[in-house]
């Protein structure tokens, strides 16, 4: 029984990543032709989708529970990571769908992945950092350079800057 629940979740899921990823090409589309955000017809239709889906999802998954709760007579069943993912995508739907009202925000947190993933790999390799100073440095320099880079500033003249900055005058401005 528990391969035939899943196994539906799964499609269902799948069609929630499909229909995402489609809203996200069409973000990319429109934007690329001028536009700030994607027009409410094409918001409300992906809206509709994503409520649907969720909520199908979200019944198999109580249908789901309610079977187990009666196979191992139990008051209460655990809530299966299924139903708290889809339950959580149905409470911040505005959160998830956010990218399609604002261009400006992007579709995935890759961003503030890649930030912390350098200073993990670097205590990954050398165990750990040498000293709290040591590692507040890294952090800082870290944190300049990604800065830069999310303001689209070439990376070396911006170190090169910072070098060269006596006067204690703001690194990164908006010129």
């Amino acid at each position: 029984m528990l391969l035939i629940g899943t196994a539906i979740n799964w499609q269902l899921a799948l069609r929630l990543m499909k229909l995402l990823r489609l809203s996200w090409h069409y973000c990319k589309g429109f934007k690329t032709i001028g536009m700030l955000q994607m027009p409410s017809v094409v918001c409300e239709r992906i809206e509709k989708i994503y409520d649907r889906l969720l909520q199908r999802a979200l019944m198999k998954e109580v249908v789901y529970m309610e079977k187990q709760r009666e196979e191992l007579k139990r008051k209460k069943v655990k809530n299966t990571k299924a139903y708290n993912l889809f339950k959580r995508l149905t409470e911040f739907k505005a959160e998830t769908l956010r990218f399609m009202s604002d261009f400006t925000i992007p579709f995935d947190n890759n961003g503030s992945e890649r930030d912390v993933r350098m200073a993990k790999l670097k205590q990954k390799i050398s165990g750990c950092f040498r000293s709290a100073d040591g590692g507040s440095m890294f952090a800082r320099i870290r944190s300049y350079l990604s800065s830069a880079r999310k303001q689209g500033m070439d990376i070396y003249q911006s170190l090169h800057r910072a070098v060269r900055n006596y006067c204690n005058m703001p690194l990164l401005s908006a010129e």
